[in-house]
């Protein structure tokens, strides 16, 4: 009986349904015919419109828009990075280096480099023209009173010349002879510790003794420098002498060292001179041993690499037409490479020396350092370009204005500077407001030249020269240093810091 009752009720359900349905299949909301009640994505579409949430987010409407909303915001991400990050100018290319002389990273001769050091030591390399003389322009990006060293370096690895920067922040400049059409590598480096970036620029310098600028040659660089880089070949290396891995003469071989002793073989031709290059790359202060022996298991040579990451190059006498095998070997617990090649053409060596710059050069200068007129000899009404006593202002101004018109031939530069009190562009103006108010006073009360004298603000961010610390290590304002920034500087315009300013 009571299965004669539920057959009744199941076909009451199913008459009605048919009926509403006219044999049609059921429609989803979308108007699509709906798929098997077994299907998840029919399952998705038969909610209703109102419950969007509802929704799995694999369906491809939501993954679509969630794409798109995800490239949106890449887009916006990158463009505020990109706004964020400070615009290099024309004349400056940032270049990371290399870890290690063989893997230098070639730059263009007559551009300026700018390098973040961070501590490590960054290699690059260029090749000279037909000239001799160069000139090596050096400034450190504010870290000061940490000096950054820059060397140059031959193809055999030798220290041929080194100088670096000043501690106070002005430019360095200095005059170098080097080997024309050769591959030079310099290296930057920094006390280990400490961060900061320096810009560089190698420029030959022209039969006047002046830079010649907007020289570039950086594919001729590339292809002479990148010849100690080129065609590396990775080898494992054998565990033992007997399972040595065989590499042809001439041939870079970068082989992984990880604590343990690998073997190379090689076999010489008919010459009996042979020069062996070693380039670790990366790892310094931790040498790698290099030793060469004989069919017999007899050491006949041995070297390691320079703790620096310039290369060792050595010269060995080997016996013609005889297979010699190459064991590598690094400090267990360390882990490195090493880049090698066993060559039979001898490299010779560049050299490099300091041109000695006339003395008149620095005798020519009206002032041998930057005159500086701080609040203390010059004071001007707060945030504004108005003396507080004028005929104060003239009286410390006449020393320099008989100097200037001492030298009437000789441009002079007025330099204006703030403490760290406000946004950089409102100190910027204010400063060059004020240099312009000194340079007025000259001329009215002395009689200087005004087409001598050229005016500039620099606010606090630019200032190259050694200012007050008016922050302490808290940040807070210190008045009594915050009047040796308030100033305004005067210098030779052919000054190197003048220059430096000028051409910023």
């Amino acid at each position: 009986m009571k299965k004669i009752l539920a057959w009744c009720l199941a076909a009451a359900l199913v008459l009605p349904l048919a009926a509403c349905g006219k044999g049609e299949p059921a429609q989803s909301a979308a108007g699509r015919p709906a798929a098997p009640a077994s299907s998840a994505v029919s399952e998705a579409e038969s909610q209703p419109e109102s419950e969007p949430e509802s929704h799995p987010a694999s369906s491809a409407a939501s993954s679509e828009e969630e794409n798109a909303a995800s490239s949106e915001a890449e887009e916006e991400n990158a463009s505020a990075a990109s706004e964020n990050t400070p615009a290099l100018p024309a004349d400056t290319v940032a270049l990371q280096g290399g870890p290690a002389q063989v893997e230098a990273m070639t730059f263009p001769l007559g551009k300026k480099v700018q390098v973040e050091v961070n501590g490590s030591r960054r290699w690059f390399a260029f090749t000279t023209g037909s000239g001799t003389d160069y000139e090596v322009w050096l400034a450190p990006g504010g870290q000061y009173y940490r000096t950054i060293g820059f060397a140059i370096y031959n193809r055999l690895g030798e220290l041929v010349w080194e100088s670096g920067t000043n501690d106070d922040g002005s430019i360095t400049v200095r005059q170098v002879q080097l080997s024309a059409q050769t591959p030079y590598f310099v290296s930057v480096a920094q006390d280990p510790g400490h961060k900061g970036t320096v810009t560089f620029r190698m420029s030959p310098l022209s039969e006047t003794g002046s830079a010649s600028s907007g020289i570039s040659t950086e594919g001729q660089a590339g292809s002479a420098a990148q010849s100690q880089s080129t065609g590396i070949l990775d080898l494992e290396g054998g565990s033992a002498q007997g399972g040595a891995v065989a590499f042809q003469l001439e041939q870079m071989v970068r082989a992984k060292i990880n604590g343990s002793r690998k073997w190379f073989a090689f076999t010489t031709g008919s010459a009996t001179d042979y020069e062996i290059l070693l380039a670790p790359a990366g790892q310094y202060y931790r040498t790698i041993d290099f030793s060469l022996y004989n069919e017999m298991g007899d050491q006949v040579w041995e070297s390691g690499t320079n703790d620096d990451g310039s290369v060792t190059v050595r010269q060995v006498q080997l016996s013609p037409q005889t297979t010699y095998y190459g064991a590598i070997e690094q400090l267990a617990g360390n882990k490195g490479s090493l880049i090698f090649r066993v060559s039979s053409h001898i490299t010779q060596p560049d050299t490099a020396a300091e041109i000695q710059r006339e003395t008149e050069t620095v005798e020519e200068l009206v002032f041998d350092e930057p005159f500086s007129l701080d609040e203390t000899q010059i004071m001007f009404v707060s945030n504004k370009a108005i003396f507080v006593d004028e005929e104060a202002a003239k009286a410390a101004l006449a020393p320099v204005a008989e100097v200037i018109l001492a030298h009437p031939d000789h441009p002079i530069l007025l330099a204006g500077t703030t403490a760290t009190d406000g946004e950089q562009e409102s100190c910027v103006r204010l400063s060059s407001q004020r240099a312009e108010a000194v340079k007025n006073l000259l001329v009215s009360a002395y009689d200087v030249p005004a087409d001598q004298l050229l005016t500039v603000g620099l606010g606090y961010a630019a200032d190259p020269f050694p200012r007050g610390q008016d922050r302490d290590s808290k940040g807070n304002f210190v008045e009594s240093e915050a009047v040796k920034n308030r100033r305004v500087v005067v210098l030779d315009a052919n000054d190197p810091t003048a220059q430096a300013i000028l051409n910023a």
